[in-house]
């Protein structure tokens, strides 16, 4: 089970293509005449050729400064680092009903100092998803997703309570779906996902599975809103189950119980779609099969804001989220029970240079806050520097 409390990473993949094809009249000019001509609805060996995908690449580079790698509550350590990056996308239009698109994005960051032996950290997220189009009403599809995480996040070990730990492991995950529109731009999807974690001590492998039903509703300029309600089941490999004190129980493996609650408003201010929001806010609450010991309820709310116009790109996000463990204390009863409270800020923008070069600059800020003092950290990084589209 991985409990990420701070916002060390975040990959954001937004697939939009814009495209619309021009009229005839536009193509052939006014008054002409189409009859005879090989029109891609009258030729269905057209359907596969090279003008029904798109793929794009993108390499970054760049510098910058954290000032607590480690993310320590007393002694933090800071260093400059070198950045790199990959964006890769291939996506096939949904001309004919057949939709596809693979992706894989993620950064490499190297340390100029290694505090506590850590000289770097990775986070990559190679992802396929194949869906077709049946009729006006229907679709159906399978998504595959592959993650490689080597970081330093504030996890929920074991031994109890949130500490700042080298989560290194994969993650490895399949999520069949199916869609049905229901008229007036609202839909209910229905989906099915299937996850294997594998990771290094001290966190520990397991297994999620679980159904997850989404109503949506679409409006306006490409807007979306939609509300998300998820059970999942999840086996740990290694882990004890414990009683409300702690303490194992012998013979029996960790066993939890998710529900996932969650609300989210995509909205496109303007006719030209420079600027648009993304709101988000939801309920997890996780319940194991021991005593409680791992029970807890996560309230969780983001934001974020982004502009696109005249070669600038600029985006800023906010996120809160408040974990109460229902059973497990700071101490030996009648302690408090643990709460945790984590903040996130970030700002990016990027800038065309020069046709394909563009230049960015971020910065994000991270904070635990809790009544127990070892799982309270802040955290700043700064970074800039090119991006090389291909």
């Amino acid at each position: 089970m991985v409990l990420v409390a701070g916002g060390t990473s975040a990959l954001l993949l937004c697939l939009t293509p814009q495209w619309a094809p021009a009229s005839d009249a536009a193509v052939l000019g006014s008054g002409a005449d189409t009859n005879g001509l090989d029109l891609i609805p009258e030729r269905d060996a057209l359907w596969s050729e090279s003008m029904l995908w798109e793929k794009d690449v993108v390499v970054r580079f760049g510098l910058g400064y954290k000032d607590n790698i480690l993310l320590s509550p007393l002694a933090p350590q800071g260093s400059a680092f070198f950045l790199s990056g990959l964006d890769l996308t291939v996506l096939r239009l949904p001309m004919d009903g057949l939709d596809f698109n693979f992706s894989v994005t993620g950064d490499d960051t190297r340390y100029w100092k290694a505090p506590d032996g850590v000289k770097g950290e990775d986070l990559w997220l190679a992802r396929a998803q194949l869906q077709k189009y049946f009729a006006n009403e229907w679709r159906a599809g399978m998504e595959a997703k592959y993650i490689y995480a080597d970081q330093v996040l504030e996890e929920l070990v074991v031994t109890g309570g949130l500490h700042a730990v080298q989560a290194r492991g994969s993650t490895v995950s399949v999520r069949p779906f199916v869609r049905r529109d229901l008229g007036s731009n609202s839909w209910l999807q229905l989906e099915a996902p299937v996850t294997r974690e594998w990771w290094q001590s001290p966190l520990d492998p397991d297994w999620k599975s679980g159904l997850q039903l989404i109503l949506g509703c679409s409006y306006g300029f490409h807007s979306e809103l939609s509300l998300t309600c998820g059970g999942f089941y999840i086996a740990h490999a290694d882990w004890l189950a414990r009683d409300a004190a702690g303490n194992e129980l012998p013979g029996r493996t960790l066993d939890l119980w998710r529900q996932v609650f969650e609300f989210k408003w995509e909205h496109v201010w303007d006719a030209r779609q420079r600027w648009c929001s993304t709101t988000k806010g939801g309920l997890q609450s996780d319940q194991d099969n021991g005593g409680g010991y791992f029970d807890y309820d996560r309230y969780f709310a983001s934001e974020e804001l982004r502009y696109r116009a005249a070669g600038w790109e600029i985006k800023a996000g906010a996120g809160v989220s408040y974990y109460d463990f229902l059973v497990q204390t700071l101490g030996t009863p009648p302690s408090p029970t643990l709460n945790l409270v984590t903040l996130n800020f970030s700002f990016r923008a990027e800038r065309q240079l020069y046709k394909s070069v563009r230049g960015f600059a971020a910065y994000e800020h991270e904070q635990a806050i809790s009544n127990d003092p070892e799982s309270e950290y802040r955290a700043e990084t700064v970074t800039a520097g090119l991006s090389l589209e291909f």
